[in-house]
């Protein structure tokens, strides 16, 4: 009887062993499937010169957007939301101009695996309006968005700055094409933090002056700590940590704009959000970001990424909307 009792933890642990066994072999077969797919497709098309990769892309906009209809619905509700002024045939013009700048941006962004550094500062350049010089001495805050070519500028950070950038990030699921999107991204000095270490990075001592990227257009889905404010017609979470970490560090706030000059060339901008964050109230530095941010999808919708789901997350009767700071 002894046996037989002993016998049933025996098999548990044997019926667990198989089966760690069978999701290793199936996570090796995972990784195995990422790295041909990377190999023989993605790494040759990152050989391929712009102009070539832009066919492509023309090709890509039939398949996404006139084939498959990728996330379509998304899209033309967020554009309707935002735009409640603009006819059917408006947002349909913006519809379709998306879609062709996402198809542009998906390839430019398989480009800078394999890019030379010539290459890629023949097509980005940057006027900081004497704003880095002015303060090379203080930290600095940089506000990214997902306006244009996003990657273009974070790859491109520690030049257009002057000194090393750090970047945080969420780290994706797949560890072959995060360790690939971490090496291209920082082949030009940016340096990458995932977005669990931010509070222990900058907790650090930091004898000089650091820079750090925060993408700041995000649905912060799970954050507790959050301010609304009415962004694009509509009330709007957003994330509180470049705030917070600016106030921490008393760190001078950028917003950073990327304008598309022609296809497949781009050009970065700074504006100061605030140089003395310990004197803004609260939640006016996050308030005022998101008016520039507003500003400039305003000017050319078509550039932002529209099919990320920004509204998703709504607010609690308990929560205020802070009015437009200007």
């Amino acid at each position: 009887m002894l046996k037989e009792k002993g016998m049933i933890p025996i098999l548990f642990i044997n019926f667990q062993l198989v089966l760690n066994r069978r999701l290793q072999l199936k996570y090796l077969n995972f990784r195995m499937i990422t790295k041909i797919l990377y190999t023989l497709f993605i790494k040759p098309i990152t050989l391929l010169p712009f102009k070539i990769l832009y066919l492509f892309s023309d090709f890509l906009y039939l398949v996404l957007y006139r084939l498959l209809g990728y996330r379509v619905s998304v899209v033309r509700s967020n554009l309707k939301n935002s735009f409640p002024e603009k006819t059917d045939k408006e947002i349909k013009d913006i519809e379709k101009k998306f879609y062709a700048h996402l198809c542009d941006l998906i390839v430019e962004s398989f480009k800078v695996y394999s890019i030379t550094e010539k290459e890629f500062f023949e097509h980005i350049e940057y006027d900081d309006n004497g704003l880095i010089d002015k303060y090379k001495d203080r930290h600095i805050c940089v506000i990214g968005t997902h306006f244009n070519n996003f990657e273009f500028a974070a790859t491109s950070a520690t030049r257009a700055v002057g000194r090393t950038v750090h970047a945080l990030y969420s780290k994706l699921s797949n560890d072959f094409f995060n360790t690939k999107m971490k090496e291209s991204r920082s082949q030009f000095g940016t340096e990458f933090i995932e977005k669990h270490d931010a509070k222990a990075f900058f907790a650090e001592k930091h004898d000089n002056p650091i820079a750090v990227i925060f993408g700041a257009d995000q649905s912060p889905t799970y954050s507790k700590n959050v301010i609304w404010t009415e962004f694009l017609n509509q009330e709007t979470a957003c994330f509180f940590g470049p705030e917070k970490f600016a106030k921490e560090l008393d760190m001078v706030v950028i917003f950073t704009k990327t304008i598309k000059v022609k296809r497949g060339y781009y050009k970065l901008t700074f504006d100061v959000v605030t140089e003395d964050p310990l004197n803004e109230e609260h939640g006016a530095i996050t308030e005022r970001h998101n008016r520039y941010l507003e500003k400039v999808i305003q000017e050319n919708p078509q550039y932002w990424l529209w099919t990320h789901k920004r509204w998703k997350r709504k607010r609690n009767e308990d929560e205020v909307v802070l009015p437009p700071s200007f």
